[in-house]
């Protein structure tokens, strides 16, 4: 009998009890606070909500832990869906795990909540860029050129610089080569630190002009780019890897799995994929510069097993002085 009226129980108040036991922390907590009376005066328990909930998402976020963001984030749902912020942190949880077309339309409803916010439309903008909608990545970049905004500082760029170099980018990928270069020459005279617009300037337009790479390529290594400045190695390398199978001859993919590799502290991965690109374009002295800086960080630049890999770059630089790379590498081992 006791045992029947233990399942009887269970039957009765064991769903709700379920559902209050996977409700987030963060809205209990608030929830308590509010019938205490104990929140911050001026805050109700939505504002508590969103403070304390959407940093969770946004702590999960910045780790890369992009699934777990994502779950945290839509179980606040019912309680921010009209958030500009709340919209805005979900649509970049989106945009990292490549679903587009759902973070373009949380970026949309964010920004209708909350028109003047810059990072947000940059954010649009760029996820438009990954869904190939370049005449509408192009009018968001513009609009934003007309910003009050483009007088500061963004991503370490002077805004107007950088605005300039993705309209620039937008423009090679839609086959405006001519004006992109122009807009390319112009992101770079505003601030020379724009690598964006350096590499597709000296490197992708080069490229594109000799058949290397063609337009859906350049689209491809933009988006592992933009990957790889999130910080979702994992991704990145499998985009440039993919880009690296499709146009072998095009160095760009190899140095930016090189960085991905280095940074990781894979260095034998990192010789692996190096050889393969000096296998491909013999003649590119940067390939094996880097490629040997690989080989130093992996035995120690000081070792005795790193004397080989050291005289070879030695070497190539006494045989290319004006190459920038091999300077760079033995300065940084206090060699030059």
């Amino acid at each position: 009998m006791k045992r029947l009226l233990v399942l009887a129980f269970l039957v009765l108040f064991g769903a709700p009890l379920a559902a209050r036991a996977a409700e987030p922390a963060c809205i209990a907590q608030c929830r308590a606070m509010a019938s205490s009376g104990t929140l911050r005066q001026g805050l109700n328990e939505k504002g508590c909500v969103t403070n304390l909930c959407q940093e969770d998402g946004r702590r999960l976020y910045k780790n890369g832990e992009y699934a777990a963001a994502l779950e945290s984030l839509n179980e606040l749902q019912e309680y921010l869906f009209k958030s500009p912020s709340y919209l805005y942190d979900r649509g970049r949880v989106y945009y990292a795990l490549g679903r587009f077309d759902e973070a373009l339309a949380d970026f949309d409803r964010s920004l209708a909540g909350l028109p003047t916010a810059f990072e947000c439309a940059v954010q649009r903008g760029h996820t438009l860029i990954r869904l190939r909608r370049y005449p509408d990545a192009r009018e968001q970049f513009t609009k934003l050129l007309d910003s009050k905004a483009a007088g500061r500082e963004f991503r370490g760029l002077r805004t107007r610089s950088y605005l300039l170099g993705n309209i620039g980018v937008i423009d090679v990928l839609a086959g405006d080569t001519a004006g992109g270069k122009k807009t390319l020459q112009e992101a770079l005279e505003v601030d020379g630190r724009n690598t964006q617009a350096s590499t597709f300037l000296f490197r992708g337009l080069p490229e594109l002009d000799t058949g290397t790479v063609d337009r859906e390529g350049l689209a491809m290594y933009y988006g592992a780019t933009e990957d790889a400045g999130l910080g979702d190695r994992k991704r990145a390398e499998a985009e440039t890897a993919a880009v690296i199978a499709k146009y072998p001859k095009f160095a760009e993919p190899y140095f930016l799995e090189s960085d991905l590799l280095r940074s990781a502290h894979r260095y034998e991965d990192c010789e692996r994929i190096l050889k393969a690109g000096e296998r491909a374009i013999p003649g590119d002295i940067d390939l094996k510069a880097d490629r040997l800086r690989c080989t130093l960080l992996k035995l120690g630049p000081t070792s005795s097993a790193a004397k080989p890999a050291l005289d070879e770059l030695k070497a190539l630089h006494k045989k290319y002085p004006d190459n920038a790379l091999t300077k760079e590498i033995l300065h940084a081992l206090d060699l030059y």
